[in-house]
C-alpha cells in the first residue's frame, strides 16, 4: 500500500512539472511573438516599410559602438598592395522601441532576433576595399534586440549586431627593407549616406579583438589601432594592423644564395689562366645575379620610392660581376703577351710593390740590379691583389647593406 502510495505521488508530481513547462514554453513563445511585433509594426507603418529612418527622438545622433574581432590573418600581397582579413565586426547602438505591454500593465522584457531588414541597421561600408564597395549587411547575421529596464518605468532597447567580415583592402607597401619589411595596413569604415549628426561612430577600444586570431606562418602580428575620425562631414573608423614579415623563408632562398654567390664570384681570380674556364666562369656568375634579380623582384612591386635596398644590393653586386668580367679579359691579355715585350717600368714598380720587393735593406749586395719582371708574374701577381680588392669591396658593399636590414628590429 505504502509502495502505491509513493508512485502516485511520484506521477502527479510528473504531471505537474510537465505542465509547468509548457506554461513556461507558451509563455516564452508568447512574449519573443510579442516583442518581435511590436518591432515589426513599429518600422512597418501600415505596410510602409521605415528601416531607413533614425531611432532617435529630436536631434540626437545615433550613438554605434564599433569593434574588430580578428579571426585570422589571410595574407598580404605587397605585388598588388592589398590585405586579406577575415573576422567580425561588434557593433551596438540604441533603439527607441519600447517594450510591449500585455494586458493593462505588463510589461513584456526579454531578447529577439530579428533580421537586419526589418528594422533599422547602420550601413557600415569598407572604403578603401579592393574588389567592391558594399556594405557589411548580410540575411545570416541577426540583430539581437534585448528590452531591458533601467530604472523604474524607464526602458531601454539596446541592440547588438555582430557579421562576420571577410575584407580585402588596398594597403601601400613599404619594402625598404625587405625581407625584414614591416607593413602598416589602414582598414577604414563609415556610415554610408549618415552626416555627423546623423550617425556617430564610436571605438570602445583603442586595439583589436586578437584572442582569438590564428596564426599566420609568412606575417607576424605586431599591433593593432582603433580610432574614430570625422572625414567629408561623416565619421569613420580606422582599424590599424602592424605586421612584420617572419623573414627565415626569403633568407634561406634570396638572401644566402645572393652572399654565396657574391662570395664565388670573386674566386676567379684563383683559376689558373691556362684552363680557359674564367671567362665562362665570370658569365656564368653574371647570369646567376641576373637570376636572382628577377626571382627577387617578383615578390616585389614595381615601385620607385621606396625601393628594396636588397634590390639595389643585389644590381651592386650584378655590376660587380660587370667589373670582374672586364678585368678577367685584360688579365687573359697580360698572360698571353708576345714573347719578347717588355714589361713597362712603372709596372714593374707596381709589381715590385705589391710583392714587397723594393727594399733591399736585408740584400749583401745592393749593386745589383733587380731582376726584370716577367709577364706571367705580372698576371700572377695582379690576379692576388684583384682577389683581395674584390672580395673587401663586395665585404663592404654588404655589411652597408644588409646588417640595416638584419639589425632592423
Amino acid at each position: 500500500m505504502y509502495t502505491y502510495v509513493s508512485v502516485l505521488l511520484l506521477f502527479i508530481n510528473v504531471q505537474f512539472w510537465i505542465v509547468g513547462g509548457q506554461d513556461d514554453t507558451a509563455n516564452a513563445w508568447e512574449d519573443a511573438k510579442l516583442l518581435y511585433g511590436q518591432i515589426y509594426n513599429h518600422y512597418y507603418n501600415e505596410g510602409t516599410p521605415l528601416t531607413d529612418v533614425l531611432p532617435v527622438q529630436g536631434s540626437v545622433p545615433v550613438y554605434v559602438y564599433m569593434a574588430m574581432k580578428l579571426t585570422s590573418l589571410n595574407g598580404f600581397d605587397a605585388v598588388a598592395g592589398q590585405i586579406d582579413i577575415a573576422g567580425s565586426m561588434s557593433m551596438s547602438w540604441m533603439d527607441i522601441i519600447q517594450p510591449p505591454i500585455r494586458g493593462k500593465s505588463e510589461v513584456i522584457l526579454g531578447t529577439v532576433l530579428i533580421d537586419y531588414e526589418n528594422a533599422w541597421s547602420p550601413r557600415v561600408v569598407l572604403t578603401n576595399a579592393v574588389d567592391t564597395v558594399k556594405d557589411i549587411a548580410d540575411t545570416t547575421y541577426k540583430l539581437r534586440y534585448t528590452f531591458s529596464e533601467v530604472a523604474s518605468g524607464n526602458y531601454t532597447a539596446n541592440v547588438t549586431w555582430e557579421p562576420r567580415v571577410l575584407l580585402r583592402a588596398s594597403c601601400e607597401p613599404d619594402v625598404t627593407f625587405y625581407p625584414f619589411d614591416r607593413q602598416v595596413c589602414d582598414v577604414t569604415y563609415t556610415a554610408w549616406a549618415y552626416t555627423k549628426d546623423e550617425v556617430k561612430l564610436i571605438v570602445p577600444t583603442s586595439e583589436w579583438d586578437t584572442s582569438a586570431a590564428e596564426g599566420n606562418g609568412v606575417w607576424k602580428i605586431i599591433s593593432t589601432e582603433s580610432e574614430a575620425f570625422v572625414s567629408n562631414d561623416a565619421y569613420n573608423v580606422r582599424f590599424r594592423i602592424t605586421i612584420q614579415r617572419e623573414p627565415l623563408y626569403f633568407t634561406f632562398n634570396i638572401g644566402l644564395p645572393i652572399l654565396l654567390l657574391g662570395l664565388l664570384n670573386g674566386f676567379v681570380f684563383l683559376l689558373p689562366a691556362e684552363s680557359g674556364e674564367r671567362i665562362g666562369f665570370c658569365i656564368t656568375c653574371f647570369l646567376s645575379f641576373i637570376v636572382l634579380m628577377q626571382t627577387t623582384m617578383s615578390f616585389l612591386p614595381e615601385l620607385a620610392n621606396p625601393m628594396s635596398l636588397l634590390c639595389i644590393y643585389v644590381f651592386l653586386m650584378m655590376c660587380f660581376s660587370v667589373f670582374i668580367n672586364i678585368t678577367c679579359i685584360f688579365m687573359l691579355r697580360i698572360y698571353h703577351m708576345p714573347e719578347g715585350t717588355k714589361v713597362p717600368n712603372w709596372m714593374q714598380m707596381i709589381v715590385r710593390v705589391i710583392g714587397c720587393k723594393v727594399c733591399r735593406c736585408c740584400d749583401k749586395d745592393k749593386s745589383m740590379p733587380l731582376p726584370e719582371v716577367e709577364w706571367p708574374e705580372v698576371g700572377r701577381m695582379l690576379d692576388f691583389f684583384f682577389f683581395l680588392a674584390f672580395i673587401a669591396a663586395q665585404t663592404t658593399l654588404t655589411i652597408f647593406f644588409l646588417l640595416p636590414l638584419a639589425t632592423r628590429f
